[in-house]
């Protein structure tokens, strides 16, 4: 042992008998390993050697972080590696350690502990515990099955993908979807799957995708060790996952494997390649449903194309009904006014059949008395002659016998005479020709009502014209045009018409009425023709 003396005579220690006194002091302390539980918050790779900072949140003097630094040699890391990595644990800055090793005080004077192991046991246990501790936060906060309750796509034929690009996972997934013969479109977002930088990457890509040009996001991960799927039991990858706007779809690791953010994602399958089976079969699953609904619809179209055509058809038959009703109807009508008209026609031809039978009769009456008149009168000239002149009878006979002649031939050309009006009567009266009459009366009758019809409407022009004018001369003398021009109207509170000033008293009150409104005013004085009305107090 070194030591220095100095004037006062108190002991001085020497840097290194003082390192050594310290290193002894923690041999006997500790006596050979101790178990150092703490935060990794460094883990730094020097040629193969790792070398590590724990730390104790609070642990120090007046309340300040305690630290220890550790090392492990290149050769017992490779060890410990291996065990980790059997464990599925990847070292990394955050999770609580215990470990085993020595105490010892360096050249420098830092207390270093030399790790010989790492409780695999504790860090299982810590990590279950701070899955189990984000699985609680996310429920406390309403965010565990917050992505689950989005509604599922109906037709997820646009995904968004994040993968590590050329990867096992994002190939199986391709592999899948080109497969099915299906219309995907695959958006992808490239960002790596392990390591401190994914779980940002991870949350980062995911924020690209929307509802509106994005039905799922798919996350997947081909299988590997257990350590290298931490990133997926990440607080930013589940929260992202939780809070995202469209449904999350996880395919990560084997079929053993679960993560957090299978926990929390809308839908999570055990593999990449199931995600993609999962993606087609939903795809045909809407397929199938739109065939079906095609077929209802189908089947429906064709119900009521049917339920149409009939209802067609019996309105067809009814209107069809109807209008061999109205035809009957009409034909009946028709039927009926033609027989009236015949029988009209045979009591007009009878009437005048009658007529002229009864003028006939009287025409050969009257001509009968004729003849016989004559023939009497000849008979009293014959006596006469023959008592007057008996010499001359045989002259007079014959005179007698030609007058007889033309008298008889007289009445014959009398009776043919009388007979060609008869004639032409009857003929005029057949069936034909009074059909003919009946034509031109009605022809006769339909211009009759056109003329009328064109003297009503000049008539009605004519009235509409004197109308305009009368009306116009009316709007001419309208007051309120004349108020227009500057002219006013003055009534008194019980509504006569002022004419003249001398009916006026003062103090009366008045109202003038103007284009746009009236006044009240009172008469306060009045005065001569020849001087403008003043003194009106409003």
């Amino acid at each position: 042992m070194t030591t220095l003396v100095g004037d006062d005579d108190a002991q001085v220690w020497a840097i290194g008998d003082l390192n050594r006194r310290a290193r002894l002091a923690v041999v006997r302390e500790f006596r050979g390993q101790v178990r150092v539980g703490g935060e990794l918050t460094r883990l730094d790779d020097r040629r193969g050697n790792r070398f590590m900072e724990l730390v104790e949140r609070g642990g120090g003097r007046d309340g300040r972080d305690a630290h220890l630094q550790a090392f492990c040699s290149a050769t017992k890391w490779a060890r410990l590696q291996r065990k980790l990595a059997e464990a599925g644990i990847n070292l990394q800055p955050g999770q609580r350690l215990v470990i085993v090793g020595n105490l010892e005080v360096g050249d420098r004077g830092n207390l270093t502990l030399t790790v010989d192991d790492v409780d695999v046991a504790a860090l299982i246990g810590e990590r279950l515990r701070a899955r189990r501790r984000l699985v609680q936060r996310l429920i406390d906060d309403d965010l565990f099955d917050a992505n689950r309750r989005l509604p599922a796509p109906a037709l997820p034929l646009r995904i968004g993908l994040v993968a590590s690009g050329g990867s096992d996972g994002h190939r199986d997934l391709i592999r899948q979807l080109e497969s099915s013969g299906f219309a995907f479109s695959v958006t992808l977002q490239t960002v790596p799957v392990e390591g401190p930088l994914a779980p940002r990457a991870i949350r980062a890509a995911l924020a690209t995708f929307g509802s509106d040009d994005t039905d799922v996001a798919v996350i997947v991960r081909g299988g590997g060790a257990k350590a290298s799927l931490d990133v997926f039991d990440a607080a930013l990858v589940a929260h992202a996952i939780a809070t995202a706007a469209i449904p999350i779809w996880t395919g990560i690791g084997h079929a053993g494997d679960r993560t957090v953010a299978d926990e929390v994602a809308h839908r999570c399958c055990a593999t990449p390649s199931m995600v993609g089976q999962a993606l087609v079969a939903e795809v045909a699953g809407a397929l199938d449903t739109v065939a079906r609904a095609v077929a209802r619809i189908g089947r429906q179209v064709d119900a009521n194309l049917a339920r149409a055509a009939h209802d067609v058809d019996g309105r067809w038959r009814s209107v069809s009904t109807l209008a061999r009703s109205q035809l009957a109807r009409h034909e009946e009508t028709r039927a009926r006014a033609a027989a009236d008209v015949r029988r009209g026609a045979v009591r007009g031809l009878e009437a005048r059949s009658g007529h002229l039978t009864v003028a006939a009769d009287r025409m050969r009456a009257s001509g009968g008395a004729a003849v016989r008149e004559a023939e009497r009168r000849l008979g009293g000239l014959s006596l006469d002659t023959r008592a007057a002149a008996g010499r001359r009878c045989g002259e007079s006979s014959a005179d007698l016998a030609g007058a007889a002649t033309a008298l008889s031939t007289a009445a014959a050309a009398a009776v043919r005479v009388a007979s060609e009006p008869l004639e032409r009567a009857g003929a005029l009266l057949s069936r034909s020709r009074f059909e003919a009459v009946l034509d031109a009366q009605s022809t006769v009758v339909r211009a009759a009502g056109a003329r009328i019809g064109r003297d009503v409407r000049r008539q009605l022009s004519l009235d509409a014209d004197r109308t305009a004018s009368r009306r116009a001369v009316v709007e001419a003398y309208d007051p309120r045009r004349q108020l227009g021009r500057g002219w006013t109207l003055t009534y008194t509170v019980d509504g006569r018409l002022v004419r003249r000033a001398a009916g006026l008293s003062e103090g009366d009150t008045l109202v003038t009425t103007f284009a746009d409104g009236s006044a009240t005013s009172t008469v306060t004085r009045l005065a001569s023709d020849d001087h403008d009305a003043e003194g009106t107090r409003d």
